[in-house]
């Protein structure tokens, strides 16, 4: 069942570059809105309502009446408290998208899709205002507002399926797409920089905006952890000056034997 909301992403993301065909989408056409633009917003708030329920309840998200179970004030708000949902990173990258701005083509967009009301995310708020008063709120439905729905699906979507690549070299990681199967997205992958002796992990000023992160192979952490350890040993014993960081940098001469796993970013470290 973890494709069953997949299929209808990739369905939605299909709809929305045959629109590219017919119209050239670039930093100026943000604000093109039509019907169609406006049905395919709905369809895919209705598709991340469905998702965050689905999310909240499989991690442990409390039991409430279907009525006071909101989409975003409690359960998105709850999937943020785990994963800092609000910080993810969801890029741009189909090639039928002319964006140039740096605004346009890098995404955060659940940030603030937990609050309601005027300090919501622009395509909630525009879903909401497009839901009640299609009529006079139809410039609401844009390619802008349509674009980031269709990212914060995406990465929902990425949380449900819950998909992992395991046990691959360094080498190997170079080939791993971050689209994981998106034409129009891509999302950032930490990159593992290194270990430390207790096995806690490096994290860089970006950490909170991967989706995915790479870490070492579990077997390879704890060869990689008791090599230190033991590196360490046998240098305090022989030399009392030696360099405190050398069991690090001799771990790095040989990390391109270790294995490796690119998981999703879920703040377990």
């Amino acid at each position: 069942m973890t494709q069953l909301y997949w299929q209808v992403y990739l369905n939605l993301e299909r709809d929305f570059l045959s629109i590219a065909d017919t119209i050239h989408i670039n930093d100026k056409q943000q604000e093109v809105y039509s019907m169609k633009i406006a049905d395919l917003l709905i369809r895919t708030a209705v598709e991340i309502e469905a998702l965050a329920k689905e999310l909240y309840l499989a991690n442990d998200g409390e039991v409430k009446e279907a009525k006071k179970m909101f989409f975003d004030s409690v359960c998105l708000k709850h999937l943020n408290k785990l994963w800092e949902l609000e910080q993810k990173v969801v890029m741009v990258v189909s090639p039928a998208i002319y964006f140039e701005k740096e605004e346009n083509k890098v995404l955060k967009p659940l940030y603030m899709a937990d609050k309601r009301g005027p300090n919501s995310s622009d395509w909630k708020d525009a879903y909401q205002a497009i839901k009640h008063n299609r009529v006079n709120d139809l410039t609401k439905g844009s390619i802008k507002h349509l674009l980031h729905g269709l990212a914060a699906l995406y990465v929902l979507n990425l949380y449900y399926r819950n998909e992992s690549i395991k046990n691959i070299s360094s080498d190997d990681m170079t080939s791993v797409n971050p689209s994981f199967g998106s034409s129009l997205f891509a999302v950032k992958i930490h990159k593992g920089m290194g270990i430390k002796e207790d096995g806690s992990y490096h994290k860089s000023p970006d950490y909170d905006e991967c989706v995915y992160i790479e870490d070492y192979e579990r077997n390879s952490k704890k060869y990689a952890m008791k090599t230190m350890s033991e590196m360490r040993k046998k240098y305090n014993d022989l030399l009392s000056d030696v360099d405190p960081k050398l069991p690090e940098l001799i771990l790095e001469c040989f990390r391109v034997l270790l294995r490796y796993d690119i998981v999703l970013n879920k703040q377990q470290y």
